[in-house]
């Protein structure tokens, strides 16, 4: 009896760059883009319009919704859910109007950090450098500002910093 073996599904329009790795039964999303070094585990799916800017790694059966940005140096666990518009910078010293344009400044990143079985609602960013624990909620339109702990439950509001107002069970 042959087994076929089952690989990853990309959809049209997907651009994914050398050196990115695939995990068994995932899903790239129509017009999704995978810079260098991306590592997408096994059973995820990388949504519609979203962009990898490299160097991550994404873990097994995880959700990135379409039309999420995820910067450089971005460690996403296993089992985590991520909705649309969500954004994860990595560069917290943009001076001089000269990142990204070769100039003379030399861009530092901070890696950001998501622990396994998050969830994270619509339009929420983080600022550089940040960590998420495992099993946390955050809710949508919320800005984190700082680090969430396991379990917690955080709310923010559009335009406002999130508060961790609870948490889930342990």
């Amino acid at each position: 009896m042959v087994r076929a073996l089952v690989e990853y599904k990309v959809e049209p329009g997907a651009v994914i760059y050398d050196h990115c790795k695939i995990g068994e039964g995932s899903i790239i999303g129509a017009n999704a883009v995978l810079r260098p070094y991306t590592k997408i585990g096994h059973h995820s799916i990388f949504g519609t319009a979203s962009v990898s800017e490299g160097h991550n790694d994404i873990g097994n059966f995880t959700t990135i919704h379409a039309q999420c940005h995820i910067t450089q140096g971005v460690h996403i666990g296993s089992n985590v859910f991520i909705a649309p518009f969500f954004i994860a910078s990595n560069t917290p010293d943009i001076t001089e109007g000269k990142h990204g344009t070769g100039g003379p400044i030399e861009v530092k990143i901070k890696h950001t950090y998501i622990e396994y079985n998050t969830r994270i609602g619509t339009s929420v960013r983080m600022i550089p450098g940040l960590r998420i624990g495992h099993d946390a909620l955050i809710m949508q339109d919320t800005l984190l500002t700082k680090d969430v702990p396991p379990y917690a439950i955080v709310k923010g509001g559009k335009d406002k910093v999130g508060t961790i107002i609870g948490w889930t069970n342990k």
